[in-house]
């Protein structure tokens, strides 16, 4: 596979991810966020696990038992848990727009975790370019919803899970090459889609949130849609980083497509969901930052050191 061919197939996975979003405001209109997420994520890895077929599948994941919990439990609890609390405390489009913070996070988690993935001067900018788009976001969604501790409460929560995003994606480029991928993220998010119905059971019984009655039409096809866009998109994620051996950098500089897509998506089809100045003025921070981060000249001197590398 060509380099061109690892871009597109990341740029699908993105836009992929960008449709989350609405399917998940969708969905937590009739269901608690831990046990709307874990049935999501279970039957999707279920979904990876008949579609792949992978001869061998309970043997490595007897071999590699304690790698898939680490794996599911910061890509698919972890993240997952912060993630659909934060969508629960916040508009689609804000959410949308500070997981764009996502590749700047993972590359400072990467700064310190993995060898060749080192910040400079330039990439230092682009993240301060990126925390200030966080802060213009933050007003524009307190200013839009009247409720600041709301809002505020589901950025920190998005912060908190793209953390998370990060440190398994450093797991996941580090784990054994024996291990296939794609029962990699099948049995891990099967692992954490689990821990997030338990948790979901706990806290619904605890409060008395379970749901009395069998939600309608348009949740079965938000859950289906986002069963889809899990299965492919991380099934796709796991394949660059593990089969193609595309470097962490190199891979989530796409992820600036979510927030720009996923944002129009909900300013398109949520009500009380619209576009306005400072959001708009995060979104083109975010995005200037994550360009200069990934600049033209950083990504080909990268590319060349692995060309070098695999030439000896």
């Amino acid at each position: 596979m060509k380099l061109t061919d690892s871009r597109l197939l990341a740029i699908i996975a993105c836009l992929l991810w960008s449709t989350a979003f609405l399917g998940i405001k969708t969905g937590l209109q009739y269901l608690s966020p831990l046990l709307f997420a874990g049935i999501r994520f279970f039957l999707a890895g279920v979904a990876v696990a008949f579609v792949s077929r992978k001869p061998g599948y309970w043997h490595q994941i007897r071999s590699h038992f304690r790698t898939i919990l680490l794996v599911g439990l910061f890509q698919t609890f972890m993240l997952y848990s912060f993630f659909y609390l934060a969508l629960d405390n916040m508009r689609g489009s804000t959410g949308a727009i500070v997981n764009g913070m996502g590749p700047l996070v993972t590359a400072l988690i990467a700064h310190f975790f993995l060898p060749g993935d080192r910040l400079n001067a330039r990439r230092t900018i682009s993240m301060i370019l990126g925390v200030f788009s966080v802060f213009l976001i933050t007003w524009s969604g307190v200013s839009a919803s009247g409720t600041a501790i709301n809002e505020s409460r589901g950025i920190a929560l998005m912060m908190f899970s793209l953390v998370a995003n990060a440190a398994a994606m450093v797991l996941v480029a580090k784990t054994s090459d024996e291990l296939d991928p794609f029962i990699l993220n099948s049995a891990q998010l099967m692992v954490g889609g689990i821990m997030l119905v338990a948790s979901g059971l706990v806290t619904g019984l605890v409060s008395g949130n379970l749901p009395d009655q069998w939600p309608p039409f348009i949740f079965y096809m938000a859950l289906i849609w986002l069963v889809c866009v899990s299965s492919i998109g991380f099934s796709i994620w796991y394949y660059l980083l593990k089969i193609r051996k595309e470097p962490v950098s190199h891979v989530t500089v796409w992820k600036f497509l979510v927030p720009v897509s996923g944002s129009i998506l909900s300013w398109i089809f949520m009500k009380n969901d619209s576009p306005d100045f400072p959001s708009l003025c995060g979104m083109v921070l975010t995005a200037i930052a994550i360009t200069l981060f990934y600049s033209k000249k950083a990504v080909a001197s990268n590319v060349g050191k692995k060309i070098v590398e695999e030439k000896a």
